[in-house]
Protein backbone atom coordinates (compact mmCIF):
# COMPACT_ATOMS: atom_id res chain seq x y z
CA UNK A 1 0.00 0.00 0.00
CA UNK A 2 1.46 3.40 -0.86
CA UNK A 3 -0.14 6.76 -0.13
CA UNK A 4 0.44 9.97 -2.45
CA UNK A 5 0.25 12.97 -0.71
CA UNK A 6 1.62 15.98 0.75
CA UNK A 7 2.67 17.12 4.80
CA UNK A 8 0.84 20.14 4.40
CA UNK A 9 -2.40 18.83 2.95
CA UNK A 10 -5.01 18.24 6.05
CA UNK A 11 -6.77 15.52 3.70
CA UNK A 12 -3.37 13.58 3.30
CA UNK A 13 -3.05 14.16 6.99
CA UNK A 14 -5.82 12.24 7.92
CA UNK A 15 -5.02 9.20 5.94
CA UNK A 16 -1.78 9.22 7.32
CA UNK A 17 -3.51 9.21 10.97
CA UNK A 18 -6.07 6.35 10.16
CA UNK A 19 -2.77 4.16 8.91
CA UNK A 20 -0.63 4.57 11.35
CA UNK A 21 -0.92 1.22 12.31
CA UNK A 22 -0.72 -0.15 9.08
CA UNK A 23 2.22 -1.25 7.00
CA UNK A 24 2.49 1.70 4.08
CA UNK A 25 4.77 3.78 2.16
CA UNK A 26 4.42 7.94 2.30
CA UNK A 27 5.72 9.52 -1.20
CA UNK A 28 5.69 13.12 -0.24
CA UNK A 29 5.02 15.28 -3.00
CA UNK A 30 5.98 18.89 -3.77
CA UNK A 31 2.59 18.93 -5.58
CA UNK A 32 2.81 22.28 -7.86
CA UNK A 33 5.78 21.82 -10.11
CA UNK A 34 8.65 19.56 -11.32
CA UNK A 35 8.83 15.90 -11.21
CA UNK A 36 6.64 15.46 -7.78
CA UNK A 37 3.95 16.99 -10.19
CA UNK A 38 4.19 14.55 -12.71
CA UNK A 39 3.93 11.92 -10.53
CA UNK A 40 1.06 13.14 -9.27
CA UNK A 41 -0.52 13.54 -13.07
CA UNK A 42 0.32 10.17 -13.17
CA UNK A 43 -1.20 8.71 -10.36
CA UNK A 44 -4.56 10.78 -10.36
CA UNK A 45 -6.06 12.72 -12.88
CA UNK A 46 -7.73 15.15 -10.58
CA UNK A 47 -3.84 16.28 -9.59
CA UNK A 48 -5.16 16.52 -5.89
CA UNK A 49 -3.61 14.65 -2.93
CA UNK A 50 -4.27 12.16 -1.43
CA UNK A 51 -4.69 8.88 -3.51
CA UNK A 52 -3.50 5.51 -2.41
CA UNK A 53 -1.62 2.78 -4.62
CA UNK A 54 -3.09 -0.36 -2.98
CA UNK A 55 -3.17 -4.21 -5.18
CA UNK A 56 -2.62 -2.38 -8.57
CA UNK A 57 -5.30 0.11 -8.04
CA UNK A 58 -5.89 3.65 -7.10
CA UNK A 59 -7.74 4.96 -4.98
CA UNK A 60 -8.66 8.94 -4.82
CA UNK A 61 -9.50 11.32 -2.90
CA UNK A 62 -9.58 10.90 1.05
CA UNK A 63 -13.34 10.36 1.64
CA UNK A 64 -13.09 7.30 -0.84
CA UNK A 65 -9.71 6.23 0.38
CA UNK A 66 -11.24 6.16 4.11
CA UNK A 67 -14.38 4.05 2.86
CA UNK A 68 -11.68 1.48 1.06
CA UNK A 69 -9.50 1.39 4.06
CA UNK A 70 -12.81 1.03 6.67
CA UNK A 71 -13.87 -1.63 4.25
CA UNK A 72 -10.45 -3.38 3.67
CA UNK A 73 -9.61 -3.02 7.53
CA UNK A 74 -12.92 -4.15 8.83
CA UNK A 75 -13.84 -0.34 10.75
CA UNK A 76 -17.49 0.52 11.84
CA UNK A 77 -19.04 2.21 9.24
CA UNK A 78 -19.68 6.13 9.53
CA UNK A 79 -23.41 7.17 10.41
CA UNK A 80 -25.28 9.54 8.09
CA UNK A 81 -24.96 11.82 11.27
CA UNK A 82 -20.58 11.30 11.05
CA UNK A 83 -20.81 11.60 7.33
CA UNK A 84 -22.52 15.04 7.51
CA UNK A 85 -19.65 15.98 9.76
CA UNK A 86 -17.51 15.21 7.43
CA UNK A 87 -18.85 17.27 4.83
CA UNK A 88 -18.76 20.28 7.18
CA UNK A 89 -15.17 19.63 7.87
CA UNK A 90 -14.60 18.77 4.18
CA UNK A 91 -16.12 22.10 3.27
CA UNK A 92 -14.26 24.39 5.40
CA UNK A 93 -10.94 22.49 4.01
CA UNK A 94 -12.20 23.60 0.83
CA UNK A 95 -12.23 27.07 1.90
CA UNK A 96 -8.98 27.41 3.37
CA UNK A 97 -7.06 25.76 0.78
CA UNK A 98 -8.56 27.94 -2.11
CA UNK A 99 -7.93 31.07 -0.20
CA UNK A 100 -4.51 29.73 0.34
CA UNK A 101 -4.16 28.89 -3.30
CA UNK A 102 -5.38 32.75 -4.28
CA UNK A 103 -3.15 34.23 -1.92
CA UNK A 104 -0.25 32.29 -3.13
CA UNK A 105 -0.76 33.89 -6.62
CA UNK A 106 -0.66 36.98 -5.05
CA UNK A 107 -4.54 37.37 -4.97
CA UNK A 108 -5.74 39.98 -1.84
CA UNK A 109 -8.19 37.63 -1.09
CA UNK A 110 -9.60 40.29 1.55
CA UNK A 111 -11.37 42.56 -1.30
CA UNK A 112 -14.93 42.70 -1.79
CA UNK A 113 -15.44 40.02 -4.34
CA UNK A 114 -18.26 37.48 -4.59
CA UNK A 115 -15.96 34.69 -4.91
CA UNK A 116 -13.82 35.62 -1.82
CA UNK A 117 -17.32 36.34 0.46
CA UNK A 118 -18.49 32.85 -0.09
CA UNK A 119 -15.47 31.38 0.88
CA UNK A 120 -14.95 33.32 4.26
CA UNK A 121 -18.56 33.05 4.90
CA UNK A 122 -18.78 29.32 4.37
CA UNK A 123 -15.88 28.92 7.11
CA UNK A 124 -17.67 31.14 9.21
CA UNK A 125 -21.06 29.51 9.10
CA UNK A 126 -19.01 25.93 8.98
CA UNK A 127 -17.16 26.71 11.83
CA UNK A 128 -20.19 28.35 14.08
CA UNK A 129 -21.67 24.70 13.45
CA UNK A 130 -18.80 22.69 14.91
CA UNK A 131 -18.77 24.54 17.39
CA UNK A 132 -22.41 24.26 18.68
CA UNK A 133 -21.69 20.37 17.60
CA UNK A 134 -18.85 20.52 20.02
CA UNK A 135 -21.10 22.16 22.78
CA UNK A 136 -23.37 19.65 22.42
CA UNK A 137 -20.67 16.66 23.03
CA UNK A 138 -20.15 15.81 18.95
CA UNK A 139 -16.51 14.97 18.84
CA UNK A 140 -15.97 13.14 21.91
CA UNK A 141 -14.17 9.91 20.61
CA UNK A 142 -11.55 9.27 18.19
CA UNK A 143 -13.03 8.33 14.94
CA UNK A 144 -12.53 9.58 11.38
CA UNK A 145 -15.03 12.57 12.05
CA UNK A 146 -12.40 13.75 15.24
CA UNK A 147 -9.32 13.12 13.20
CA UNK A 148 -10.49 14.65 10.45
CA UNK A 149 -10.96 17.96 12.60
CA UNK A 150 -7.70 17.88 14.43
CA UNK A 151 -6.40 17.95 11.16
Amino acid sequence: MKLFGSTTSPYVRRIRIVLAQTSHEFVNLQIFEGEDRKTLASRNPTLKVPCLEDEGGMVFDSRVIYRYLAAKLNFEPLSWDEENQLTLIDAANDSFVQLLLLKRSDIDTQEDRLYYRLQHERIASVLHELDRQLEEGAFSGWRYPEICLYT
